[in-house]
């Protein structure tokens, strides 16, 4: 019987980073992940945060066909630098049309690994707070799943076709989901088995396990896990990981 890397025993989390997309809305034709900060891709910085989880075993990146090789370049990048090579696999798989597409795939790499905890974590979304994670992930492997989120700031208005209001829901019931989301590996599997190509109406895969009839716990996050879309978002970020030493 193979012997166990004694650093790696206690490790049963795999992370699926979905970088399959090429939005490019900061104008240009780099895709955002690929994107710069501080003289680095925004996904090797965010790998680089992704390795300090205490319980990750593996990363996987499903992309594009086309970006595969400079996404492999750049996840290396991010591994090297963090000087945690040989304690945590990454491997790069293919993508697909959809987001949930490469979720599946990512799932798809995990399936015969010694994983038990699956984490879905948007490649362009560097700063978010690993002791709000490692809670999440602590809260999922008793109830089987859990996301960081924050409370909405603003009153939130839901309108109709016309943009007309038609309610205005209790803000103090109102929360905003980020990523990481955690989830138990069988219980993930099984939600999205159950929901089929109805998972393709989810906009985040919180949104498969609810609708597959799961509760989903909600773990208070920070405002500063921003998802970075636009030109002051990338410059937002670019301070905030120096600041907090990433950089």
């Amino acid at each position: 019987m193979a012997k166990m890397n004694p650093e790696k025993s206690n490790k049963d989390a795999g992370v699926i980073i979905p970088s399959a997309g090429t939005g490019v809305r900061m104008g240009g034709g780099t895709p955002k992940q690929f994107l710069e900060i501080n003289g680095m891709p925004l996904l090797a910085h965010t790998i680089r945060r992704i390795l300090k989880i205490s319980c990750l075993r593996k990363v996987v990146i499903p992309s594009s066909p086309d970006l595969s090789e400079r996404t492999r370049d750049i996840a290396h990048e991010g591994l090297e630098s963090s000087g945690l090579s040989g304690s945590v696999d990454i491997a790069v798989v293919a993508g697909g049309d959809e987001r949930m597409d490469s979720v599946r795939n990512g799932l798809h790499a995990l399936k015969d690994d010694d994983i038990t905890m699956i984490l879905v974590h948007d490649a362009v979304r560097p700063c978010f707070p690993l002791d709000a994670v490692e809670q999440a992930i602590d809260e999922a492997r008793t109830s089987g799943a859990a996301i960081i989120a924050v409370p909405a700031r603003d009153t939130v208005k839901m309108v109709d076709g016309n943009n007309v209001i038609t309610s205005t829901p209790d803000r103090e019931r109102v929360w905003l989901a980020q990523t990481p989301q955690v989830f138990r590996k069988e219980l993930f599997v099984r939600a999205y088995d159950k929901l089929g190509d109805k998972a393709y109406l989810a906009t985040d895969d919180a949104s498969v396990v609810e609708q597959a009839g799961y509760p989903v716990r909600v773990v208070h996050g920070t405002h500063d896990n921003i998802k970075v879309t636009y030109r002051p978002d990338l410059q937002f970020a670019g301070i905030w990981l120096k600041a907090n030493g990433e950089a």
